[in-house]
């Protein structure tokens, strides 16, 4: 789908999660203030509000279905931004993401800068297009729903406590060596366009399009219109350790540790529901998974190109 080939002014709400890592230790309404001189100097029309977490993510609900708001910006983490996705989906409100999380996935792959005020700058003045978003059993996705070790190491995670950016990578780090004193075993049968695929894995992963090389885990391209499917093929908790590291660094493709396809739809049979991550949030989802790609299904702000 084609973008706006200019900038236009619109009418904005920018809804900032005062508990996203960025904004803690800054005082919210001069980080406003500058904000807004910002977005009004491209001459957009700007609302302001500022929650901490699910009152940010009901916000957002509310202002999408308000048919008067033509741009929706939400400024937050990875679980914020994936929430703010849900709401926006199939709609007409564009999507902006100030990216103020500890990996902002999602905003990395749409070429938004991670500092706060460059990423404003580059929505003010962006413009408008359509990217593609993913759906498992109803639920929308941006980045990936991922079962196994993955979905046990946040779990382990979020029983710890942390107060910072590095706190939380830190956390990351322990609750992964913690989750692979015993790996998870998944007995999956794994359908991925007609074909039919039968595994013992400690880790799966499906993404909403395949993720790029040499870099974090993100999609270089968010309109391939294919799901990528990651499956690890061993559950030696060394080899897992290799492979946790090989996915941060963006080697995933030069692994033989992990099998890889691709394709518009996936269906994951479990011998039992089993916890998954969606975008980052634990949830019980009820096997078969089915998984498919909605082509240019959410609607975005951009940096120009």
């Amino acid at each position: 789908m084609s973008e706006d080939s200019c900038p236009r002014p619109m009418k904005l709400t920018v809804v900032l999660n005062t508990n996203a890592g960025t904004l803690r230790g800054l005082e919210t309404q001069r980080t406003i203030t500058r904000l807004r001189a910002i977005f009004e100097e491209a001459g957009h029309e700007v609302a302001f509000e500022s929650h901490a977490g699910r009152e940010a993510i009901e916000a957002v609900a509310v202002h999408c279905r308000d048919r008067t708001c033509e741009g929706l910006i939400i400024g937050g983490g990875d679980g914020s931004v994936s929430a703010a996705a849900r709401a926006a989906a199939g709609g007409e409100v564009a999507l902006g993401i100030l990216p103020l999380g500890t990996m902002n996935l999602f905003a990395r792959s749409l070429g938004i800068p991670l500092e706060l005020e460059a990423s404003a700058r580059a929505l003010a003045w962006g413009t408008t297009d359509h990217v593609d978003i993913a759906e498992v059993n109803g639920r929308f996705f941006v980045h990936h729903v991922t079962l196994g070790l993955h979905p046990r190491m946040i779990a382990l995670r979020e029983r710890m406590k942390y107060g910072s950016r590095m706190g939380k990578i830190l956390a990351n780090i322990q609750a992964l060596r913690t989750a692979l004193r015993k790996p998870p075993a998944l007995h999956a049968k794994i359908r991925v366009d007609g074909q039919v695929i039968h595994r013992r894995t400690a880790a799966i992963v499906v993404s909403n399009n395949l993720f790029g090389p040499g870099h974090l885990p993100f999609a270089d391209d968010p309109r391939q219109g294919r799901l990528g499917l990651y499956v690890s093929n061993s559950r030696k908790w060394s080899d897992l350790l290799q492979l946790s590291a090989t996915v941060a660094v963006g080697d995933m493709a030069q692994s033989p540790l992990l099998e890889r396809w691709d394709g518009r739809e996936v269906e994951i049979t479990l011998d039992k529901p089993r916890v998954a991550s969606v975008d980052g949030e634990i949830v019980k989802l009820r096997p078969p998974l089915h998984v498919r790609i909605h082509a240019g299904g959410l609607k975005i702000i951009q940096p120009r190109r």
